[in-house]
């Protein structure tokens, strides 16, 4: 076994005088880590987040933790997230466990430049990822796999591996949760470490300091890559648009650099490179992220505006027309309102989490989240569900539900129709 000691003194002493908080699931890794980072002496916390999606396991692991940051005299705080509740709404389970996670750590050390996120990410998780961004096609972003230290966030395992990690619990006497689902090949990331890298390293033994040397390169050519898009991204920053040349002159991978430091995923820099054949007015919707200020991408004539987030309302505008009578057939694109049931001034947003509508044929109220999930809408057009409301009622969820409380029928006497433009 490697000296963790004489590592953490050559690679670590630069942490000495910081806060770190290390994300712990309970399990051998993040066990390790804290305990690592206790005693050596430096300023550690931990953190967990319970998901309860384990039923009583769920509830171990907190408590484990928990006991065993008692022992070593380290605070410990735990938050509790329904995930399972959540995920009745639509989403991918991995995909929104890591949006708390990150969350989080954005809270940590958003205020802070002295405070550190540390994740117990090891030599074999990164072979692990390289191999599944592989197969994903995920680009040089992807086989750079995860860096040691980004936004205050680090991995500073990442040059041991499990054997060695569980051999120093082992001598250190350590305890640890199991995740029995680990043991499942059901995912593919369990499939690749429980049974395919296993047998690949049995006949290619040098193949994880291989793909190690791969990621090291991969590593080297994305922080050039990042260097290179960065005076673009501060231009955007600040003007709020970019000429349409700068635009062209990118390559595939340059676009999607520079969309990824906006927190956009590839399938944007996708329909932006189409957006540049579009015509004047056109736009591109953008996916919420912590990195990104910006709603829309929009054409020009020669240029691409970015609409700040606080200007998004401005893209969309309700009109409201007085008409005398009902039309014979209704589209989905207009509703028709009796004036008379309709409280206070009509407004336009974004739907909210709690958002309900008394929709036309049902009894009750409906959540909004439930159309919305009812409609098989993807991440980025469930984000721009926009409703029609007044001071008490949502009348319209726009395109997807129509609220019963003030439509018009052959009885009304005062008719407006509404429609967005």
């Amino acid at each position: 076994m490697r000296d963790f000691t004489q590592h953490i003194n050559e690679n670590w002493n630069s942490f000495r005088d910081k806060e770190i908080t290390v994300a712990c699931s309970g399990g051998l890794d993040s066990t390790v880590l804290i305990h690592l980072l206790s005693v050596n002496g430096f300023n550690v916390s931990a953190i967990h987040v319970n998901y309860h999606l384990r039923g009583d396991d769920s509830n171990l692991d907190e408590a484990f933790i928990g006991s065993f940051c008692e022992d070593l005299n380290i605070p410990f705080e735990s938050r509790s997230v329904d995930l399972g509740k959540q995920l009745k709404s639509g989403g991918n389970l991995q995909q929104l466990a890591r949006e708390v996670r990150y969350d989080w750590f954005e809270e940590i050390t958003s205020d802070n430049k002295n405070h550190f996120v540390f994740l117990a990410h090891h030599l074999d998780d990164q072979v692990e990822t390289f191999f599944l961004n592989l197969a994903r096609k995920s680009g040089m972003m992807g086989l750079a796999c995860m860096p040691f230290e980004r936004n205050q966030i680090l991995r500073p395992l990442l040059d041991f591996t499990k054997e060695e990690l569980k051999e120093y619990a082992l001598e250190n006497k350590l305890t640890w949760r199991e995740d029995i689902s680990n043991a499942s090949n059901k995912y593919r990331r369990n499939l690749l470490r429980n049974e395919i890298l296993p047998f690949l390293t049995s006949q290619i033994p040098e193949l994880n300091n291989s793909v190690m040397t791969l990621v090291k390169t991969f590593q080297s050519n994305q922080r050039l890559l990042e260097s290179a898009i960065e005076p673009l991204v501060a231009e955007i920053h600040r003007t709020k648009s970019i000429h349409q040349s700068k635009i062209e002159k990118l390559d595939k991978f340059e676009l999607v650099e520079l969309l990824r430091q906006f927190g956009q995923p590839t399938k944007i820099a996708l329909e932006f490179k189409r957006l540049l054949k579009s015509q004047k007015g056109k736009r591109i919707d953008l996916i919420s992220d912590p990195k990104n200020p910006f709603f829309a991408i929009i054409k020009n004539s020669d240029s691409f505006s970015f609409v700040p987030i606080s200007e998004d309302k401005s893209i969309f505008e309700l009109k409201i027309e007085p008409v005398d009578s009902l039309p014979l057939e209704y589209t989905k694109e207009e509703i028709y309102l009796d004036q008379e049931k309709i409280s206070g001034e009509l407004k336009l947003r974004f739907w909210e989490i709690g958002d309900r509508i008394h929709s036309i044929g049902m009894k009750g109220s409906q959540l909004i989240s439930d159309v919305i999930s009812d409609a098989k809408l993807n991440a980025n057009d469930k984000r721009n569900v926009i409703v029609v409301h007044d001071d008490n009622t949502i009348h319209w969820c726009v395109g997807l539900k129509v609220g019963r409380k003030a439509v018009a029928n052959d009885d009304s006497t005062i008719l407006v129709k509404l429609t967005i433009a």
